[in-house]
């Protein structure tokens, strides 16, 4: 797995990140025999001679399993030009950075809603993530990157890539993506008094050596925020 990168250079595809971080999207251009695969309803534009074919994620049962539990959609959309280069933009729906990482064989586990794009040596496809996850905010199952090829993946707020050798303690709902061979444990914050009045409550405890990649802010705490001016008054 290479590091995460603004530019990517492929037969048929070039890609490269603008308006980081706060509104990224991925400005491609597509030459004949190149093709990027997105989540339905990523495309923010695309010039003309761009062709959009949509198809389920990775078939039909494994779409299906990518729908239940991993919310993420049923199709995808595979894009291609036949004649000359065309442009295509895509996006996520939250305001934030987008990460690209190139595979080469290995694979990257990427949490629920996070994933955007891929090119087509990336197989997606759901895995359980275990009772930890679950308790964590990050959901019972997550989506596994695998193969050979480049994998967009969003978040809210700035995206950060962490080397970790030694446990990492991760508030809820920050975590976007991260190695597979890491180990995930559920735990309070602090004693039980301060978790339970200090804010923070359960915590994820991330162990093993690899590289996680974390999102500055979390949706839930924007719900919970909402929430609090909305019913406080």
């Amino acid at each position: 797995m290479s590091d995460p990168t603004s530019l990517v250079s492929l037969p048929g595809v070039s890609a490269e990140l603008r308006g980081r971080p706060a509104f990224t999207h991925i400005h491609a251009r597509l030459r004949p025999g190149g093709t990027i695969i997105a989540e339905s309803g990523a495309m923010a534009s695309m010039s003309g001679n761009v062709s959009s074919r949509a198809d389920f994620n990775g078939g039909f049962v494994n779409g299906l399993l990518l729908r239940i539990f991993a919310k993420e959609s049923l199709f995808v959309n595979h894009f291609t030009v036949k004649e000359g280069e065309g442009e295509l933009v895509l996006t996520q729906a939250t305001p934030g950075d987008i990460s690209a990482v190139e595979l080469s064989g290995d694979e990257l586990c990427i949490t629920k809603g996070s994933f955007i794009a891929a090119t087509p040596g990336v197989n997606i496809s759901v895995a359980f993530a275990g009772i930890q996850s679950w308790f964590a905010g990050e959901g019972l199952f997550r989506i596994r990157a695998a193969g050979r090829g480049t994998v967009w993946f969003g978040g809210y707020g700035s995206v950060e890539a962490r080397e970790i050798d030694a446990p990492l303690i991760v508030d809820t709902g920050h975590l976007v993506a991260y190695s597979p061979g890491l180990t995930m444990e559920t735990k309070l914050s602090g004693g039980l008094f301060s978790s339970l009045f200090g804010g923070e409550g359960f915590v994820l405890k991330i162990s093993g050596k690899g590289r996680v990649y974390l999102q500055s802010r979390s949706i839930g705490g924007l719900a919970s925020w909402i929430n609090s001016h909305l019913w406080g008054r």
